[in-house]
C-alpha cells in the first residue's frame, strides 16, 4: 500500500467485500482494532476508511453498537448534477464572478470535511454564479492542492469540473449533498441582491473520486427560484 494512500486502499477493499457480499447488508463489521491488525495499520486510518464508507452511504454508524453495512442497492438519481458542475447542468448558460481565490491551511472543520491534515494546504474558493443574466448562486468551495494541483482563474471562470476531467485525468465519481433553507449572508445579500426576510435554499457537498479521494467540499447558496432538486430512489431488481 501506498504510505500516504493506505486509507484509501482499505477503503476500496472494504467497499469491494460489501459490494461483492462479503459483509451482507446489515451485518456488523469487524472492531476497528481487528481491522487495524487485518491491514496492519493503525485504528487512525481505519477510521479515516471507515468515515469514507460511512459517507458513500455503505456503512452506518450505531452508537454502542458499531458499525453496520446498510443497504447500499438503493440508488438515487438527482436532476441537481454535482457530477457534472453548474455550467453542464444549465447548458453553458452560467457564468462564474470570483469574489475570493486563495491558497491556505484549512480550519479543523473543513480538513475533516476534505479527510485531510490541518498542516496541509486547500484551495479556497468563493464565486458567484450568474444563470441566465441573473445572479444566482453564491458558492465556497475547498479543494486539496495535492490532488487539485495548478487551479488558476482561467479554471475559475469557465468550468473546475472540465479542467479536473480533461487535464487532470480524474474521473469524478459521486457526492454526498446535504440541503437546507437558509437566511443570506451579508455577502450574499450583497451579490445576490436580497434583503434579510429573503432565504436561500443551501447544498453542502462532498465530491469523491473514482479512487474514493475526496475532492472537494462546497456550500453553494442558491436563490429559489433558479433551484430545482429532484432526487428518484430506484429499488434494486432483486430486493
Amino acid at each position: 500500500m501506498r504510505t500516504n494512500t493506505k486509507y484509501i486502499d482499505i477503503y476500496t477493499q472494504i467497499k469491494y467485500d460489501i459490494e461483492s457480499g462479503k459483509y451482507p447488508i446489515n451485518e456488523k463489521l469487524p472492531q476497528g482494532r481487528l481491522l487495524a491488525e487485518q491491514f496492519n495499520v493503525s485504528e487512525l486510518t481505519i477510521t479515516k476508511a471507515i468515515n469514507l464508507l460511512v459517507q458513500e452511504g455503505y456503512i452506518v454508524r450505531r452508537r454502542g453498537s458499531g458499525s453496520f453495512v446498510k443497504n447500499f442497492k438503493h440508488s438515487s438519481i438527482t436532476k441537481f448534477s454535482p457530477l457534472t458542475g453548474s455550467t453542464a447542468l444549465h447548458n453553458g448558460e452560467v457564468t462564474s464572478t470570483i469574489i475570493g481565490f486563495s491558497t491556505e491551511a484549512p480550519t479543523q472543520y473543513i480538513a475533516d470535511k476534505l479527510n485531510v491534515d490541518k498542516e496541509s494546504l486547500v484551495y479556497k474558493i468563493i464565486r458567484m454564479r450568474t444563470i441566465k443574466n441573473v445572479p444566482s448562486i453564491i458558492e465556497y468551495t475547498w479543494m486539496p492542492l495535492e490532488i487539485i494541483p495548478g487551479l488558476t482563474t482561467k479554471e475559475l471562470e469557465t468550468s473546475i469540473y472540465r479542467y479536473i476531467h480533461k487535464s487532470l485525468n480524474l474521473t469524478i465519481k459521486s457526492a454526498h449533498i446535504k440541503v437546507a433553507g437558509v437566511r443570506p449572508s451579508i455577502l450574499e445579500k450583497a451579490y445576490l441582491k436580497l434583503n434579510d426576510t429573503d432565504f436561500l435554499m443551501q447544498t453542502k457537498q462532498i465530491g469523491y473520486l473514482d479512487d474514493g479521494r475526496i475532492f472537494e467540499f462546497s456550500i453553494a447558496s442558491h436563490i429559489p427560484s433558479e433551484f430545482d432538486f429532484e432526487t428518484v430512489l430506484i429499488a434494486n431488481e432483486h430486493d
